[in-house]
């Protein structure tokens, strides 16, 4: 039987199961890919004291009904003890997995104790497979619960793995066009959620460009016009920025990182010198867990130097993300590019309520089985996540909020 066996420390501890199950999950990749947990009802089986022989199979009753309403029905699921259950499933790993385990376990403690304390929120982590069992390590629920919210806070799952100081020399930077134009450039964290399980699945970087003379700030599209100099200084200072919070984005537990730059930038061999050379971005971090957006891909992109580079991009990173403008024409060279996403950004919407829902559809349509994600990002209020779900899509996110903005209403 294959093992992956991680050392021995005091947050691991180990867990018996029954032969089958064991080796279902011996023959499959679902622990590699953080997809494995194990809820424990140990709070239920406190509260029932001496009545638990008389109540317990009531209660594991319940659990497993709860195990059926959220799960998928090629998930694995069961009793591996008497207040364990093991849950494996095939379309979540990492964050998103352990959310749909701490979903059910709030249930159950809801209708058995009448509210789940964060204390009773027993959740562990299948990390390795041994003789006999499983290898396990406790999460933090905290963690989970703090990736649902919708928009970037001290509370983010980020949050707690970075330093601020180092955040906030980053951020922001000024410059001059080509043409001789004042720009600043602001950088904002937007909360990209999988509509499966509502949580947190990646932060994406949002640059934030202002015209310093008007105050206004400048479109992600009207920014694809600047000279490739410019784009190439925004893209540059982007990686730098995101670099602040490559770490935090290694391990299955957390959101990946989403970079968004230039494919005019990225196409080039030095930009893609500058995708590795950015401090704080080795090639360790870039395949553990940083995605690349390609900002400008539309109809007039070259279809065979687009699949090149993109294959060049990930080689070097987690995956390769493609932003497509609301036009069928687009989609037509991206079916063997092998994109780890497709994104629509709410700048391109506009027109009347009847048009933007039709984009979107259309959106969810030609996007269908061209990557697993499928996202509709910049969203200007949370209700368009409704539109994102009826369309087939499988992520959204609200537009980052402007830094100054935030700190001016706090």
């Amino acid at each position: 039987m294959p093992a992956s066996l991680p050392p021995k420390d005091d947050t691991t501890e180990r867990l018996a199961l029954p032969p089958a199950m064991l080796n279902r999950l011996a023959g499959s990749d679902l622990v590699g890919r953080g997809a494995v947990n194990v809820i424990s009802i140990k709070a239920v089986r406190r509260w029932a004291g001496d009545w638990w022989d008389q109540k317990r199979t009531d209660v594991w009753t319940y659990v497993e009904r709860k195990l059926n309403e959220h799960l998928d029905r090629a998930d694995l699921r069961g009793r591996v003890s008497e207040d364990d259950f093991l849950i494996a499933t095939h379309n979540d790993q990492g964050l998103s997995a352990q959310a749909a385990s701490v979903r059910i376990l709030e249930d159950v403690l809801t209708h058995l104790l009448g509210a789940a304390e964060l204390r009773d929120i027993g959740v562990r982590s299948v990390i390795g497979i041994e003789a006999g069992g499983v290898v396990c390590r406790p999460i933090d629920p905290a963690v989970v619960l703090a990736a649902r919210a919708r928009r970037d806070s001290e509370r983010s799952p980020f949050r707690t793995d970075i330093d601020v100081s180092d955040e906030m020399r980053r951020t922001p930077v000024a410059f001059t066009t080509s043409g001789g134009a004042a720009l600043r450039v602001d950088f904002a964290l937007e909360h990209v959620i999988g509509l499966r399980r509502n949580v947190t699945t990646a932060i994406r970087v949002e640059p934030i460009v202002t015209h310093l003379g008007t105050g206004r700030s400048i479109s992600g599209r009207a920014i694809t016009k600047l000279a490739d100099k410019d784009i190439a200084f925004i893209d540059e200072a982007t990686l730098r920025y995101g670099a602040a919070f490559a770490k935090a984005a290694q391990g299955n537990e957390k959101p990946e990182l989403v970079l968004p730059a230039s494919f005019r930038t990225l196409g080039t061999q030095r930009g893609r010198d500058l995708l590795t050379g950015t401090s704080g971005l080795s090639l360790a971090l870039l395949r553990g867990g940083v995605m690349i957006e390609l900002v400008d891909v539309t109809r007039g992109t070259p279809a065979g130097r687009l699949l090149e580079v993109v294959g060049l991009l990930k080689a070097l990173t987690r995956g390769v993300i493609a932003r497509v403008p609301p036009d069928k024409e687009a989609f037509k060279h991206l079916r063997d590019a092998r994109l780890a996403g497709l994104t629509l950004d709410a700048c391109d919407l506009g027109g009347p309520a009847e048009k933007i829902a039709m984009d979107i559809m259309a959106f969810g349509r030609e996007a269908r089985g061209l990557a697993p994600m499928v996202s509709l990002q910049g969203l200007p209020a949370e209700g368009y996540f409704a539109a994102a779900e009826t369309a087939g899509l499988t992520h959204a996110s609200l537009r980052a909020t402007h830094p100054y903005a935030a700190r001016n209403a706090a």
